[in-house]
Order: C-alpha cells, then sequence, then structure tokens
C-alpha cells in the first residue's frame, strides 16, 4: 500500500506539472530604459517587450553590436510589443540583449538581460577599485558587473595571472559581463582582476559559500538514496524554501525537477 501510495502521488505530480503553462513576463521599453532590466524568468515563459514611447529595438547579444541572432524585434509605436518564448535550454543560464537603435546602448545604458532560473549578483566599479571588492554566492549564481566609467576587464586569476576560466572586457561596448557559477563549483573562492589596473589593486573575489555537495539526492544522509528520501522531498512538494535539501536543483521551490532527479538516481548508493 505504501508503494501504491507513492507512485500514485508520484503520478498526480508529473500530471500536474505537465498542463502547467509558462507565465508572461512584462517588459516595458521606453525613455532608454528596460524596466524591469534584469526580468526573472522561467523556462517555457514567454517575455513580453511593450513599447511606453520612443524608437527602440530588442537585440539578443551580451554587448553592445554583438547581435547573436537568438531574437530581435523594433519596439515602436507599429510594433508595440514582441514576445518571445523562453527555450528549456536556457535553464540556470543568463540571455543579455539591448538597444541597437543609434547610441541607445554605447551612450544610455539601455541594454538588459534575463534571468533563467538564476540569482543574480551585482557589482559596478569606482576608479580603479571593484565594488564590492567581494561577493558571497551560491553555486549556480550569476555575477554581472556593471560598467561605472573607465577601460577595464574581469579576468580571473590571482597577483595579475590569468587562470582561463574567464576573461571579459568591461566598457563603454560591454558594460554587463557576467559569469554563471557552474552548478557543480565546490566552496571556495574565485579570484579576479582588471589586467590594465591589476598593478593599481584592482581585484576582486567570488566567494562561493553554498557550493556542490557530492550527492545532494540522499536527502537523510544514510548513504543510500531510497524511499525515506523520496517521502521527505513529497512531504514539502510545492512549496518554496531557500537553501532546503529537498530543493535539490536550487531554484527556490521544491517541484518536479526536484523530484525526476532523486528518481533518476533512487535506490542507489553514494
Amino acid at each position: 500500500m505504501l508503494t501504491k501510495n507513492i507512485y500514485g502521488a508520484i503520478s498526480c505530480v508529473v500530471a500536474v506539472a505537465g498542463i502547467a503553462s509558462g507565465a508572461i513576463v512584462e517588459v516595458h521599453v521606453g525613455s532608454l530604459y528596460f524596466t524591469p532590466q534584469f526580468a526573472d524568468v522561467q523556462p517555457g515563459d514567454t517575455v513580453r517587450w511593450i513599447h511606453d514611447g520612443g524608437t527602440h529595438d530588442v537585440t539578443s547579444g551580451a554587448f553592445c553590436g554583438n547581435d547573436t541572432g537568438l531574437f530581435f524585434s523594433d519596439i515602436t509605436e507599429t510594433t508595440p510589443t514582441f514576445e518571445w518564448t523562453v527555450p528549456a535550454e536556457y535553464d540556470g543560464d543568463v540571455i543579455p540583449y539591448y538597444c541597437s537603435v543609434g547610441n541607445h546602448c554605447v551612450a544610455s545604458d539601455q541594454y538588459g538581460a534575463l534571468l533563467v532560473n538564476v540569482e543574480a549578483h551585482f557589482l559596478t566599479t569606482n576608479g580603479f577599485v571593484f565594488e564590492p571588492a567581494a561577493v558571497s554566492v551560491d553555486a549556480g549564481d550569476a555575477v554581472f558587473w556593471i560598467h561605472a566609467g573607465g577601460s577595464h576587464t574581469v579576468t580571473s586569476g590571482t597577483s595579475c595571472s590569468p587562470d582561463g576560466r574567464f576573461n571579459e572586457v568591461l566598457d563603454n561596448l560591454s558594460q554587463m559581463p557576467y559569469y554563471v557559477v557552474p552548478v557543480d563549483e565546490p566552496t571556495g573562492v574565485i579570484d579576479y582582476y582588471c589586467t590594465p589596473h591589476c598593478g593599481s589593486g584592482m581585484a576582486g573575489a567570488i566567494d562561493v559559500t553554498g557550493g556542490s555537495v557530492p550527492c545532494p539526492e540522499d536527502l537523510d544522509g544514510d548513504g543510500q538514496i531510497g524511499v525515506d528520501d523520496l517521502l521527505q522531498l513529497l512531504s514539502v512538494y510545492g512549496s518554496t524554501c531557500t537553501g532546503c535539501p529537498e530543493d535539490i536543483d536550487g531554484n527556490g521551490v521544491i517541484g518536479v525537477d526536484d523530484l525526476l532527479q532523486l528518481l533518476s538516481v533512487y535506490g542507489s548508493a553514494c
């Protein structure tokens, strides 16, 4: 009877998840702005850009002038809205975009990003320093550096020596380079610096405090992924949380993805 009830609950959960539809996420486009500039979305959501005024467009790309071809549309009086649905393969990623009209991106900071099921952290520059100099993140989070003047880089490494993890320009054209910390990143520190100003002490650190654990599906810690782990997850299914073990994929919601991840290794030892 216990097994029947478990699989009955699983079937119900999967059925409900299958009929769920994506949300509509609205971004307003007006006088040199996207609002919200950084929109939280999920795979399957439809982003709707809405014209508030002026002549603009939405062009996918990580920096001004870099059209990646993922999406494009004018946003004007004659084209007042544009909709685009977030593909499943971008789960846990960042989708940057900008306005390519005139100098709206370069001189007026009209750029933004879709945060696909990721937590974002924002840093900026102040002269020859990064602010804040250190930021604490979880594995899977995104770190953005926002341009506030000058010509810089964000280059991973220590003692002015690159380690090859990332190396991005931070200037008028590349105004918000970012780095998504891998979901399997262990707890530790990722050091970085500005190449032209490293000698002046322009350096920072990403402190990964919520690093990966060897076997996140083993909720009760007994070394075996079994019925007790499954029951523990189902007991809080559908709830939201921050940092709870049942949220295996770390998106803040205990749902079907957590359940499927546990079932994919059900019965194994870790």
